[in-house]
């Protein structure tokens, strides 16, 4: 039973999927050093690009971006970052 617990925690099926969004005065790149990171340790990234429009265009794109990655996601949990 050990071995299975094992085997699914590092099976990039069952890790959350996490996005990153960046803030004013940076754009998605500002993450390039996150996501190698968390590449390495077998998560899928996303770095979702912040139009930066205003609070509610904004938050609608974020929202759509966090849609479309909960549609194909094994996983029910979205870690989401922002600076």
């Amino acid at each position: 039973m050990l071995v299975l617990t094992f085997q699914l925690e590092n099976d990039v099926r069952y890790k959350p999927t996490i996005v990153l969004v960046h803030g004013a005065f940076a754009d998605s790149s500002s993450w390039n050093g996150v996501v190698e990171i968390l590449e390495k340790d077998g998560f899928t990234v996303v770095t979702a690009a912040n139009p930066l429009r205003g609070v509610r265009s904004d938050g609608d794109d974020i929202a759509g971006v966090l849609s479309s990655i909960k549609a194909r996601s094994f996983s029910s949990a979205i870690p989401m970052a922002g600076r």
